[in-house]
């Protein structure tokens, strides 16, 4: 791992800036396409078509990046090319995958825990008026398994920082020369932290691909659609939040 050349610390802010430009062209699309739907008459073949472009672009961008991230570990997981908000939003390099289903509840206008409490109690889905019972039932189950997956990982990278990091690295540390030079160990060393943090952006990227995945698979087309255009306008919101903040910190 590290840098083939001087220009591959520019590739990532360039990939990320292309991804977000791409957002707004797919939202622009999505909204037009749904200002054009008959709601009682869904052009179910137009809409899976349409979301299915924005999953092989999905997955063409996590491809993408994947290779890139192998560039620059640490890097990644403090990307300066994105804004101080996005950054303090971010989970293994991205977004987290749980939050997928908070933004479902929140175009349903429900608070999560009352609401399932709820629907666990009598199994009235009325507060779901987007959902089916069936429908949220498959929601709920998936949720708990990408929360999980979710905190077996964190669990996992913290405790390399402890067992990996922490230790070897400061019996190192320890018998350095006084100018502080990368030797042979320190370099081996970190290089195994690096190896083990990309195993760990790799399986988060699989499991938010995943995720995404599954949720469109239990969504209807016209439901898949309205959650797709909101979270292209949540991302595209938090990174101009995040510009604006940033502008206003500079300006202190």
């Amino acid at each position: 791992m590290g840098s083939n050349g001087d220009d591959d610390t520019t590739l990532l802010p360039c990939l990320y800036k292309e991804w977000m430009t791409l957002q707004e062209q797919e939202l622009s699309d999505l909204l037009q396409h749904s200002l054009n739907l008959n709601k009682d008459d869904i052009d179910e073949e137009g809409v899976a078509t349409l979301l299915e472009s924005n999953g092989h672009n999905f997955e063409d961008y996590v491809a993408r990046r994947r290779r890139l991230a192998r560039m620059d570990v640490p890097g990644f997981f403090s990307q300066s090319w994105r804004t101080s908000f996005e950054n303090s939003l971010s989970w293994m390099g991205g977004c987290r995958p749980s939050s997928y289903f908070r933004l479902i509840y929140a175009l349903c206008g429900c608070e999560i825990e009352s609401r399932l409490a709820k629907f666990a109690q009598d199994g009235n889905s009325s507060d779901f008026p987007l959902l089916s019972a069936t429908q949220l039932t498959s929601i709920d189950d998936l949720q708990r398994k990408v929360i999980a997956a979710e905190d077996k990982l964190s669990l996992r990278l913290a405790g390399l920082q402890q067992e990996v990091a922490d230790m070897p690295l400061a019996l190192i540390a320890r018998k350095s020369s006084p100018d502080y030079q990368l030797s042979e160990e320190a370099r081996e060393a970190i290089g195994k932290i690096e190896e083990a943090k990309l195993c760990a952006i790799e399986e988060a990227d699989e499991l938010r691909l995943k995720t995404y995945g599954e949720l469109m698979k239990i969504l209807t087309p016209g439901q898949a659609l309205d959650y797709v255009i909101a979270a292209k306008k949540l991302r595209l919101c938090v990174q101009a939040w995040g510009i604006e903040k940033d502008r206003e910190r500079a300006r202190e």
